[in-house]
């Protein structure tokens, strides 16, 4: 078991965790507030704010490539008959000579 405090992470990378997360939710705020004053009444997105042209953007979509199959080339094994007797030169019981005592 781990102790306590190698599953904690290091007080650098908590502040850091925490600045990116009010970071995100700073722009959050400030996209779903941001409006001009000015062109509050037109219906076309304003063109000179670059926060407006990103949020009325349309995304691009694109067919994804499809790779080619790879060719399989046939492989032909060699059948052998099975092996139906021990080739063993020596008998089972004459493998290993018996321990010697000391």
């Amino acid at each position: 078991m781990k102790p306590l405090r190698q599953l904690k992470p290091p007080p650098l990378q908590k502040w850091v965790a925490l600045l990116f997360v009010l970071v995100m939710a700073g722009f959050g705020f400030v996209q779903s507030v941001h409006v001009h004053d000015a062109m509050a009444g037109q219906s076309s997105p304003a063109s000179h704010c670059s926060l407006c042209v990103v949020a009325h953007s349309a995304v691009l979509i694109s067919p994804a490539a499809v790779a080619p199959l790879p060719a399989v080339a046939a492989i032909v094994f060699a059948v052998s008959e099975p092996q139906l007797q021990s080739r063993l030169q020596v008998a089972p019981s004459y493998i290993r000579p018996p321990p010697q005592s000391l």
